[in-house]
Protein backbone atom coordinates (compact mmCIF):
# COMPACT_ATOMS: atom_id res chain seq x y z
CA UNK A 1 0.00 0.00 0.00
CA UNK A 2 1.65 3.87 -0.89
CA UNK A 3 2.00 5.91 1.92
CA UNK A 4 1.47 9.51 1.89
CA UNK A 5 2.14 12.11 4.32
CA UNK A 6 -0.95 13.48 6.37
CA UNK A 7 -0.82 16.99 7.54
CA UNK A 8 -1.22 16.77 11.66
CA UNK A 9 -4.67 18.97 11.39
CA UNK A 10 -6.19 16.68 8.87
CA UNK A 11 -5.06 13.58 10.85
CA UNK A 12 -6.80 15.34 14.14
CA UNK A 13 -9.57 15.58 12.32
CA UNK A 14 -10.00 11.94 10.98
CA UNK A 15 -9.23 10.69 14.59
CA UNK A 16 -12.37 12.58 15.77
CA UNK A 17 -13.90 10.86 13.25
CA UNK A 18 -13.07 7.50 14.47
CA UNK A 19 -14.32 8.54 17.81
CA UNK A 20 -17.65 9.42 16.11
CA UNK A 21 -17.97 6.36 13.97
CA UNK A 22 -16.84 3.85 17.10
CA UNK A 23 -19.65 5.94 19.20
CA UNK A 24 -21.99 5.49 16.23
CA UNK A 25 -21.56 1.78 15.66
CA UNK A 26 -20.75 0.71 19.24
CA UNK A 27 -17.73 -1.54 17.59
CA UNK A 28 -14.29 -1.10 16.94
CA UNK A 29 -13.45 0.68 14.45
CA UNK A 30 -9.61 1.45 12.73
CA UNK A 31 -8.49 5.03 11.60
CA UNK A 32 -7.46 3.65 8.67
CA UNK A 33 -10.44 2.46 8.01
CA UNK A 34 -12.26 5.78 8.56
CA UNK A 35 -9.80 7.59 6.78
CA UNK A 36 -10.92 4.99 3.26
CA UNK A 37 -14.06 5.67 3.86
CA UNK A 38 -14.21 9.45 3.89
CA UNK A 39 -11.48 9.27 0.68
CA UNK A 40 -14.06 6.95 -0.88
CA UNK A 41 -17.32 9.44 0.16
CA UNK A 42 -15.33 12.16 -0.91
CA UNK A 43 -14.32 10.81 -4.22
CA UNK A 44 -17.96 10.23 -4.94
CA UNK A 45 -19.34 13.12 -4.05
CA UNK A 46 -16.54 15.70 -5.75
CA UNK A 47 -17.17 17.95 -8.36
CA UNK A 48 -15.25 20.54 -10.43
CA UNK A 49 -16.50 23.99 -8.72
CA UNK A 50 -14.83 21.86 -5.36
CA UNK A 51 -11.78 21.66 -6.75
CA UNK A 52 -11.30 25.28 -6.96
CA UNK A 53 -13.00 26.07 -3.89
CA UNK A 54 -10.54 24.02 -2.22
CA UNK A 55 -7.20 24.46 -3.81
CA UNK A 56 -8.88 28.69 -3.07
CA UNK A 57 -8.89 27.45 0.45
CA UNK A 58 -5.75 26.17 0.37
CA UNK A 59 -3.70 29.31 -0.57
CA UNK A 60 -4.96 30.43 2.56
Amino acid sequence: MPTKHINDTTWRLVEKETVRAVLETREPVKDTDVLNWLILRGLKDIDKADYKELKKDDKK
